[in-house]
């Protein structure tokens, strides 16, 4: 490939630097520096830094400089690579850009791969909106172009043809195409033929198919691979992360918001293999999480916390990760030729940092944030997604053999028949009501048992993979309540009793994202969670659990405004047994 001359004449300016004939614009001195190719930590280390990238790395030497180089003693401190979020939904944090960066940086991440999540609902033009506001921002921000996997083809109405990613695909900070699942990519007909076609596209563009293998294992584990998909953020248990590798997966181990996996896989650990294909990511991070406990930082101390020896504990956020990315000639390590991305904390076994830099620019020093966020202002169309007015509550049974959508966890459901007139039977199950937010009336009216609400109803616009609104309630006057609200703010979450409103998460942009600070969006988030555990629902992160209720990511049942969706054979399902 032909280097652009522009490129290699910065090449030969770093070659200078580090023989010493011409002065860095910045030198980092007196570093215990990490090798994440070799796993060594070297004291007596300096960097010398030009133009956003590493000269060199090696024995302190008494660098060329000029009155404006800057100068950092490290003072015996570890110097590692920025931190790498190699799977993560920006859209956890429900934030604006600008507030994720902000509460991201402290914890020595530079660099995340998120997925687009808002997919089908802001349409081709706002997902464009979307990624655009990425450029420019102090952290490198790269992104996957949405799969939008829906349980039927309905729900993907708005999804992304294969020639509508190309544009994606043609853009650098584009690394592939977005989580697919498994049972989607496999699936018969329309559904699976759309998704295959995104999967090759990517592949042939040499760009990446990101994988979701929950559920999956032997020969359909192996059909997917075969497919091209070359990692997996979804093992569970330490048997599951053992599969993964042995096919060659690049196996991410998930510990943020959604789910923390390290107490049950931390087995692996103790075995004695290769462990340069594991990846240690958030899969993201919620407000709360976010401001008590950090980002990757957080799940990274778990890690170490477990007695993960600490150079496999930040390969495992920095050359692994690039190295899946095929980005280890820019990122990843601190090496020369590298761009200039630097944590420096107090030692191996303590992850605290005291200074961040990306590209080579202090972004972090001594607790305080140094540069701000660049501002994104999206345009009215992407606020406007709740449509919901003349939508008719549909026929409620009140009698007889009704089917019903069983929790299992807080994410896990199965198929159940209850009779509604055996009181035992009937006990802890409310109305499931999910609607098509974009005005065409359809709704479906199910049941949901072992949620634990005994007053009022939740509703959200958050839901994954979908456009629908979904409404659980006790009574239909305080379903109405959550409805209208819902679209009063243009989406979010509700939680109503009656006729009055308790506690809500407006969420404009797209009917899934605030513009409001952090703390904010923190202090709403409490207030929702106490007024569920005040009225029952005592599940951990219950507006996670309406969110998963149309999603194919996760077994066995779930719902859409056609019905429901028993995701073993996809097949839509009234109420009636």
């Amino acid at each position: 490939m032909k280097i652009p001359m522009d490129e290699f004449e910065k090449r030969k300016i770093l070659s200078e630097v580090a023989l010493g004939n011409r002065s860095a614009d910045t030198v980092v001195l007196n570093g215990t520096a990490f090798n994440a190719f070799t796993g060594e930590f070297i004291p007596g280390q300096s960097i010398w830094i030009e133009d956003g990238r590493i000269a060199y790395v090696g024995p302190d030497h008494d660098a060329p400089r000029t009155d404006i180089t800057q100068v950092i003693d490290a003072d015996g401190m570890v110097l590692l690579p920025g931190l790498f979020d190699g799977h993560t939904h920006m859209a956890c944090a429900k934030s604006g850009i600008d507030e994720f960066i902000k509460y991201v940086i402290p914890g020595g991440t530079t660099t995340v791969v998120t997925e687009v999540d808002p997919a089908g609902i802001f349409g081709a033009d706002g997902e464009r909106h979307w990624v655009k506001a990425f450029e420019g921002q102090p952290i490198r921000i790269l992104y996957t172009a949405p799969a939008l996997c829906g349980l039927i083809p309905a729900v993907e109405a708005g999804a992304l043809e294969a020639q509508q990613i190309l544009p994606y695909l043609e853009d650098p900070n584009c690394l592939g195409v977005g989580e697919l699942y498994w049972s989607n990519l496999l699936i018969e007909g329309r559904q699976g033929e759309r998704l295959r076609g995104l999967a090759s596209v990517a592949l042939k563009f040499g760009k990446h198919a990101e994988g979701h293998t929950a559920g999956a294992s032997g020969r359909k584990l192996a059909a997917y691979s075969c497919l091209g998909v070359s990692s997996c953020h979804e093992p569970i248990t330490e048997d599951e992360v053992m599969e993964r590798l042995r096919l060659g997966f690049w196996t991410m181990i998930r510990e943020g918001s959604i789910r923390r996996e390290l107490p049950r896989v931390k087995g692996v650990f103790k075995r004695g293999i290769d462990f340069r294909r594991l990846i240690l990511s958030t899969d993201g991070v919620d407000p709360v999480d976010l401001l008590e406990k950090g980002y990757l930082d957080d799940s990274l101390r778990t890690l170490l916390g477990l007695g993960v020896s600490p150079h496999l504990a930040y390969q495992m956020v920095t050359i692994n990760v690039a190295e899946h990315f095929r980005l280890d000639h820019s990122i990843g390590s601190l090496s020369p030729g590298r761009m200039a991305d630097l944590v420096i904390i107090p030692s191996p076994e303590k992850y605290s940092p005291q200074l961040v830099m990306c590209n080579g620019k202090v972004i972090y020093r001594d607790g305080k944030v140094m540069v701000e966020a660049r501002k994104v202002r999206f345009p009215d169309f992407m606020f406007d997604t709740i449509h919901i007015k003349g939508t008719a509550f549909p026929t409620i049974p009140r009698h007889g053999r009704v089917r019903v959508i069983d929790l299992v966890t807080n994410l896990v459901t199965k198929e159940g028949i209850i009779d509604l007139d055996n009181p035992e039977e009937s006990k802890d199950v409310i109305m499931a009501m999910a609607l098509d937010r974009f005005g065409s009336g359809e709704v479906f009216m199910g049941f949901l048992k072992g949620f634990g609400l005994e007053r009022g109803a939740l509703g959200s616009t958050l839901c994954w993979d979908t456009s629908d609104m979904v409404v659980l309630g006790r009574d239909t006057q305080s379903m109405a309540t959550v409805m209208g609200r819902l679209e009063e703010t243009s989406g979010g979450v509700v939680y109503a009793n009656g006729q009055d409103v308790v506690a809500e998460y407006p969420a404009p942009l797209g009917g899934y994202l605030s513009l409001d600070p952090m703390e904010v969006l923190r202090d709403r988030t409490k207030r929702i969670e106490e007024a569920l555990r005040t009225n029952g629902v005592k599940w951990e992160k219950p507006t996670l659990t309406i969110d998963t209720l149309t999603t194919a990511a996760i077994p066995h049942i779930r719902i859409t405004h056609n019905g429901y969706v028993r995701l073993r054979d996809r097949k839509v399902l009234p109420w009636q047994v």
